[in-house]
This record gives C-alpha cells, sequence and structure tokens, in this order.
C-alpha cells in the first residue's frame, strides 16, 4: 500500500479525492432529482424550500438536528425555515434513499 501510495504525486492524490468527491456529487445530485427533491430545493439560493446549502449549514454540526432529518424528511415540517415554508411528507422513500440525501445534502459547502 504504501509503494502505491508513494508513486503518486501530491497532484495525483489531489486529483484522486477531486474524482471522488464529484462522483459523490453526481449520485447525490441524481438521487435527489431522481426523487423530485430538486421540485422545491435548490444548491445554493431559496426556491420553493431553504437551499441544501442553508439545510447542510443549519444542521452539519447538530447532532440532534442530524438525527431528526429523517423524521423531517419522512413526515414532512413546517415552521423550521419560517412560517411560509412547510415539507411535504416523502413516504415514498426508502431508509437508504434517506441516509444518502442526508450525507450528500450535508455535505454540500
Amino acid at each position: 500500500m504504501k509503494s502505491i501510495i508513494g508513486l503518486l504525486t501530491g497532484a495525483a492524490l489531489a486529483s484522486v479525492a477531486v474524482t471522488a468527491l464529484g462522483a459523490d456529487f453526481e449520485r447525490g445530485y441524481a438521487l435527489a432529482r431522481q426523487k423530485g427533491c430538486l421540485e422545491c430545493h435548490a444548491l445554493g439560493y431559496r426556491d420553493v424550500g431553504p437551499s441544501f446549502r442553508s439545510i447542510a449549514q443549519r444542521y452539519r454540526f447538530d447532532l440532534r438536528g442530524r438525527d431528526r432529518l429523517p423524521q423531517v424528511i419522512r413526515g414532512g415540517s413546517a415552521g423550521h425555515w419560517g412560517e411560509r415554508f412547510v415539507m411535504w411528507p416523502q413516504v415514498q422513500l426508502s431508509d437508504a434513499d434517506v441516509g444518502q440525501l442526508i450525507e450528500w445534502i450535508l455535505s454540500q459547502q
């Protein structure tokens, strides 16, 4: 393992990391698009609902909030982002989809 890492330069390691992050982003984005999340949420600006980046900023380091996100997604919510924002329950999502979406959302910068 050390010999493989030794062969890679810093630039090559960075390229591999960026490629992996890009692939993770694309998978998460595709899932969000497929499951209808982008009908109300956008990456960096408020649409019908808060942006994914705003959600990430609020919950990334809040362990209790992060633990509540599956219930918020599945059960819907109102009032977390002001009175006008209501999220309808997303009961059609599997546990795996919810987990993948949460990880993807919280990875947004």
